[in-house]
């Protein structure tokens, strides 16, 4: 008997997480290969935890999510982008965004339904359309790692459930404006297609990029459904915190399906997240932060451009640079990792992880590694170049 199940056999391992098991097992490892913050978790949210476990918060909650927490992620939205969202209604929270993008594709894909993808993009997309029973259709990008948005249109058929958006991009970086954000909007409008937008990197854009919520730009709301995350807000990826927000009439039957998965995400980190999300400290926290990866990303990024063959743009948020590495003396982007892992012992991941047609690059996270260390980085990869 073969006990292997025929709905993964066109689910490859995580290439991220082989490199981060293979990278726990070497001595003088700097990792630029997992997306998790190196920032300590801030103090204040840690006693908040604490609080709610010794105040006996450790029972089951309300499937949706703790009241208290709903209305706090709700008030987010209304005072950062005016948008209204109900509490009761509107707000669904999980271990962590990835499980509200599965229930979401498991709620609405039929086998055969097509979800639109952006190339390159975060390698759990593809993947969970596949699980669900859809069909990846692929997005080209821009020179900027925008959207093609006249290329898209050509992708539509009457198959077409989602378009699924990452900005501020895992892997480039990228950041689109609201005027071409608002292109693809009128295509999901007009096409009546939903439009699934993960946006976990919200706090983290720099210069004078803004972060534009979907959700927020004329007819969208009523077809988005917006994935996000406390893990790289407040640096607690262990934590496995996420949520979700939309119309009651799109988020009824995700409820339905969510009911049978987790009954409801951990009761004190929820409390503890409404209790601590609008002080003084999460405020400075998420300026601190911004302001560390800012300084990070200009290091790594001119640090990159000076070793020869290597270009990198210049990322307008999120954590990571999305490097070419085509005139180096290695061969493609794989190859130039599993060399930089044994030659030099850095983690970087090859462009292959996150789409066809990636083969000439690299993705480094530099959320993870200090200013000291990526200059130690560059030091390494011009030794082995």
């Amino acid at each position: 008997m073969n006990f292997f199940p025929e709905k993964l056999e066109k689910i490859e391992p995580s290439g991220i997480r082989e490199l981060f098991s293979k990278a726990k097992g070497k001595a003088n490892v700097i990792s630029l290969g997992i997306g998790a913050p190196d920032i300590n978790t801030p103090d204040g949210l840690k006693e908040a935890l604490k609080d709610a476990v010794f105040n006996n918060f450790n029972n089951y909650d309300l499937t949706p999510g703790n009241k208290e927490f709903r209305e706090a992620i709700t008030r987010n939205y209304k005072e950062d982008y005016g948008v209204d969202y109900s509490s009761e209604e509107g707000v669904i929270v999980g271990c962590g965004g990835v499980q509200i993008i599965y229930v979401a594709l498991q709620t609405y894909l039929t086998p055969g339904d097509e979800v639109l993808l952006q190339a390159p993009c975060f390698l759990t997309y593809p993947r969970q359309v596949v699980l669900a029973g859809g069909k990846i259709v692929w997005m080209p990008s821009t020179e900027d790692f925008s959207i093609d948005i006249e290329k898209t249109k050509e992708s539509i058929t009457d198959k077409t459930k989602f378009i699924f958006l990452n900005f501020p991009s895992n892997p480039t970086g990228a950041v689109m404006t609201r005027e071409e954000l608002k292109a693809i909007v009128d295509l999901a409008v007009d096409n009546d297609i939903f439009i699934l937008s993960d946006e976990v990197y919200e706090y983290y854009t720099y210069d004078d990029n803004k972060h534009v919520h979907i959700a927020s730009i004329d007819d969208a709301y009523e077809k988005t459904i917006t994935v996000n995350s406390f893990s790289k807000t407040f640096a607690i990826p262990g934590w496995r915190m996420g949520f979700g927000v939309t119309t009651p009439d799109i988020l009824r039957p995700i409820l339905r399906y969510h009911t049978y998965i987790i009954a409801n995400a951990t009761t004190p980190m929820q409390i503890a997240l409404a209790n601590f999300m609008h002080t003084k400290e999460a405020k400075e926290f998420k300026k601190y932060v911004k302001n560390e990866f800012q300084t990070r990303r200009n290091t790594i990024v001119d640090g990159f451009n000076s070793i020869d063959g290597v270009k990198c743009k210049r990322p307008k948020g999120s954590f990571y640079c999305y490097a070419n590495v085509e005139e180096t003396k290695y061969s493609d982007g794989k190859d130039f990792s599993e060399r930089a892992f044994e030659d030099a012992d850095v983690v970087v991941v090859p462009g292959t992880e996150f789409g066809p047609n990636q083969d000439n690059y690299i993705r480094a996270s530099f959320g993870s590694v200090s200013v000291p260390q990526i200059e130690e980085v560059v030091d390494r990869f011009k030794n082995i170049l």
